[in-house]
């Protein structure tokens, strides 16, 4: 009888412990709106500067995200009504432009980001509201990343917990609060003996890293009155992983905050009625034969090059994300019947233009990319990982470990060649320019047609030059190659005449400035 009154009093305690973990989560949190003041917030509006870096656009495959100047930031947040606006003012100021992004930046470079529950949406030039659908989760989301819309969701969720964590490495312990919210993401915040939120560290979807680590400090915090404490020093990392050798992380934004208000008045956005009901755009696709067996697989701000082969299909670049690439794999295998994607040439390791390289993983092309992108490409993006916020087919379809598999990945330093005897498919490293280290560009030599990305594209323009054409003239040049059409991945096609009218005085005009001609 004693043994059995110990296995029931042993059940009652494990079945007791969630309560109460959630009765010391919610007691820990009174203690933290007693010191932040989260109860006495319902809006809060602050200005400030610094800088921003772009995700997913580093110069190098292991480098840190590069950075423009953040000339001004603004961000008004609502609780109540869960909406939020976000504007964004960039100058290249005096960061490198090294990498993607669209670099430099001539002049100032606005974006408004706008939210209100399952909405959000934007407004063009001429202040017309354009809706976002896409990106109304991640948004929404992010207001509970605020210090005080964390303490808000925390106390609202039933699966709140605190547990308390040495950091040896500086001599102290901190409570760590983690739980849900709005039924998917799961957050954890860090706070100190004064109970003042220092970190959050949670994830949100991405379509290259699954569920892509956030990381954000608050800092110097100072009172606003009525109790309400607030963080003037924001920093946050994005995209951090623990096999990426970036030692100082890859950071996202950085700003210190010159105003805060809170409770500002009518800070709550109303949805517009062009927004109310508005549904992502469906994936498109308009497919052109640019030359025998040979088709551009338009329909978005991204393409990818279909090339058929005897017996097998070889596909240029997988842009964007999965319903992309599944769109247009789906395209290929329409226009050339029977034929299996064998290979995908990704130009280059820039997010925009990686998000589906899973897709033709799981469909079991192998990917040939520079051989700087395989350990990034092999210990991350296509290794098995944690994908439960947007899961992809290959995460949902997985190779075994133990084979039989595909040979996911060919890499080459200078140059690869794909061939069945007749065709080839040629692609080539580029040198000395800043787009990407590694940035390639594939030649196809029996119609003489030369695809790139980022570099050119058509049609060429001598009023607005991009300035990576120029070191895709002198690429071309160097490689001796006989060119008669551009197939870019962004824009229209161009004929090598004009490419050579439009770009070659230019490029040989800043030879000659520099002292080479």
């Amino acid at each position: 009888m004693r043994k059995n009154l110990s296995i029931l009093f042993v059940a009652s305690a494990v079945l007791a412990s969630p309560a109460a973990a959630q009765e010391d989560a919610s007691a820990f949190l009174e203690a933290v709106d007693q010191a932040m003041g989260a109860s006495q917030l319902n809006s809060i509006q602050i200005s400030g500067s610094g800088w921003n870096a772009f995700v997913g656009q580093s110069y190098a495959a292991d480098d840190d995200w590069p950075r423009a100047e953040l000339q001004s930031y603004s961000l008004t947040i609502d609780y109540p009504s869960r909406s939020a606006r976000e504007e964004v003012v960039l100058v290249q100021g005096d960061y490198e432009p090294e990498g993607g992004g669209q670099q430099p930046i001539v002049g100032e470079r606005r974006s408004l980001n706008l939210v209100s529950g399952d909405h959000a949406w934007t407004l063009n030039a001429e202040g017309e509201p354009q809706a976002q659908p896409q990106a109304a989760e991640v948004r929404q989301f992010m207001i509970w990343t605020s210090p005080h819309g964390f303490i808000k969701a925390a106390q609202a969720a039933d699966d709140t917990r605190v547990v308390a964590r040495h950091m040896a490495a500086e001599g102290r312990t901190l409570n760590v609060v983690g739980f849900t919210t709005m039924d998917k993401y799961y957050v954890t915040g860090e706070f100190n003996d004064e109970h003042v939120l220092e970190r959050i560290v949670t994830a949100i979807p991405n379509p290259v890293m699954g569920d892509m680590q956030v990381e954000i400090r608050y800092s110097d915090y100072r009172d606003l009155g009525n109790g309400i404490m607030f963080p003037f020093r924001y920093h946050a990392h994005q995209g951090d992983h623990p096999l990426l050798p970036v030692s100082t992380g890859r950071n996202w934004r950085d700003y210190r905050v010159s105003e805060a208000v809170p409770n500002v008045e009518d800070a709550a956005l109303s949805v517009p009625d062009a927004v109310e009901g508005a549904e992502p755009n469906p994936v498109n696709v308009a497919s052109t034969e640019v030359a025998d067996g040979v088709w551009r697989i338009a329909g978005g701000s991204h393409h990818s090059i279909a090339v058929e082969f005897s017996d097998f299909i070889a596909v240029i670049e997988a842009p964007q994300n999965e319903a992309r690439s599944e769109a247009v794999i789906a395209e290929a295998k329409r226009l050339m019947p029977g034929k299996p994607i064998r290979y995908l040439v990704n130009t280059h390791h820039h997010f925009d233009h990686l998000g589906g390289i899973r897709t033709y993983a799981a469909e079991g092309a192998t990917i040939v990319t520079h051989d700087r992108n395989r350990y990034l490409y092999e210990t991350v993006i296509l290794a098995p990982q944690s994908r439960t916020l947007s899961p992809d087919r290959l995460s949902r379809f997985p190779f075994a470990t133990t084979g039989p598999g595909p040979r996911m990945i060919e890499t080459f330093t200078e140059r690869h060649a794909i061939s069945d005897g007749e065709r080839s498919l040629l692609t080539f490293l580029l040198q000395n320019q800043d787009h990407n280290e590694n940035m390639s560009v594939v030649y196809l030599p029996e119609p003489r047609i030369l695809i790139n990305a980022d570099m050119f594209s058509g049609p060429a323009n001598p009023d607005n030059i991009d300035p990576d054409s120029i070191p895709l003239y002198r690429n071309i040049q160097r490689l001796g190659l006989d060119i008669d059409m551009h197939v870019p991945i962004h824009g229209q096609p161009e004929s090598h005449e004009e490419f050579e009218r439009v770009i070659g005085p230019e490029a040989m005009q800043q030879t000659a400035a520099a002292g080479g001609g």
